[in-house]
Formats: structure tokens, C-alpha cells, sequence
């Protein structure tokens, strides 16, 4: 019986097989090439070059993990040194990717954000918005986990009971995570935890942490 002659596979499929393997070693490895799922670079030895100070080490900490557009805000020096200090606190304990601080970060999608937070962005709409002055954060993953569908997870309650632990004059005041998160944490206004029903639902896939003024916080405990 003759064998059928095998058939060569169209070029467009070698060339989709090739870019598929691309892109799953930039999503999957950073620069480090460790496991970092999704936009998030890990930090490294030598990943902040010509930065000083806290910004550097929290860079170099191989538990903080951020995206480019996070990494050059922290190089450039945007970030509020408050919120360095508590970043480099929870990196102590967790793997943590951070999402954006200022740049990249979008209340409505493809408009750029301002000094103020979009009246349509639920209660919070007309308030200064603490990501375009440096002084908010947004985690996206903890220990390998996403934020969303995980408020329940150890690691990530973890993260809160972090925040908690920190003095109240050094603590974030505007703490804001899933729903199931904040109810399993307990915390109140005064510890800096916002629980505005709109705003925690607003928060389903991340975990907010900000300083809503330049000095001192609103906590009260």
C-alpha cells in the first residue's frame, strides 16, 4: 500500500506556532526569567540603575514585581516615598505585582486621568485623584494570585493585615479591595479602609492603596 506524501504545513501556521511561543515567554518570564504571569517585571539585582534610595531597594526586591510603565514611575522619582516605604513593607512578606501608579493608570478606558477622579467613577467621582499625584498603588496579584476572585485567599488577606499592623500616621488612608476581602478583614474608616459599598465593588480585581494628602493621614487608629 503507498503512503500518502506528507504534507507540509502552510507558512502561516509555522509563523502563528513561532509568534505564540513569543508571546508566551513575555507574558510568562520576566527579565529575570523567573515566573511572573501577567504585565508585571520581577525585581532583580541591578534593575535600578541610577535610581537612589528606597525606590532602589524596593526595585531590587525580588518579591516586588511591577510594570514597566509602574517601574519607570518609581525611576523617575513620581512616587510618594510614604507609599515606597509600605510597598517595600508588604514585599517583606508577599510577592506582589503593582499595576500602576500614575502612568498607565485609567479611571475610564482610553481617558486619561486628571487631578480629579471622574464624577462617573461611582462616590468617589470629584475627589483628588491620589494616583495622578503619585501617591496611590494598584496590586493586581499576591504570592501568584490574582486580586480577583481571591479577596478570601490567605496571602491576600495577609496584605491587609500588613496595612493594619503600620502605624497610623505611616499607614495608607485610602485602602480599598474586593468586597469578600474587606468584610473577612473587618476594618473601620478610621484604620484607613474605605468600604463604600460602590467602591469595593469597583475593586474586585485589585487592591488600592493610597495617601489621599502630601502629609500626615486621616487615620484616627
Amino acid at each position: 500500500m503507498k503512503k500518502s506524501p506528507s504534507r507540509a504545513r502552510p507558512a502561516w501556521v509555522v509563523v502563528a506556532v513561532l509568534l505564540c511561543g513569543l508571546l508566551v515567554s513575555l507574558i510568562v518570564f520576566g527579565d529575570g526569567g523567573r515566573l511572573a504571569l501577567g504585565p508585571c517585571t520581577p525585581g532583580r539585582a541591578g534593575a535600578a540603575e541610577g535610581v537612589s534610595g528606597e525606590a532602589k531597594e524596593l526595585l531590587e526586591t525580588s518579591n516586588f514585581e511591577a510594570s514597566r510603565k509602574a517601574i519607570g514611575d518609581l525611576k523617575t522619582g513620581v512616587v510618594d516615598p510614604r507609599l515606597v516605604s509600605t510597598l517595600q513593607t508588604v514585599a517583606e512578606e508577599h510577592r506582589i505585582c503593582v499595576d500602576a501608579f500614575k502612568e498607565g493608570h485609567y479611571f475610564l478606558p482610553g481617558v486619561p486621568d486628571g487631578p480629579l477622579i471622574p464624577d462617573s467613577y461611582g462616590d468617589a467621582g470629584g475627589l483628588p485623584n491620589t494616583h495622578y499625584y503619585g501617591r496611590a498603588a494598584d496590586i493586581r496579584r499576591v504570592d501568584g494570585r490574582p486580586v480577583r476572585g481571591n479577596g478570601g485567599n490567605l496571602s491576600v488577606l495577609n496584605v491587609g493585615k500588613t496595612l493594619a499592623g503600620i502605624p497610623p500616621q505611616e499607614r495608607p488612608d485610602q485602602i480599598i479591595g474586593p468586597s469578600s476581602w474587606a468584610e473577612a478583614l473587618d476594618r473601620s474608616y478610621g484604620e484607613g479602609w474605605v468600604l463604600n459599598p460602590d467602591q469595593l465593588a469597583l475593586h474586585e480585581d485589585h487592591l488600592h492603596i493610597g495617601y489621599r494628602s502630601n502629609d500626615g493621614t486621616q487615620n484616627t487608629r
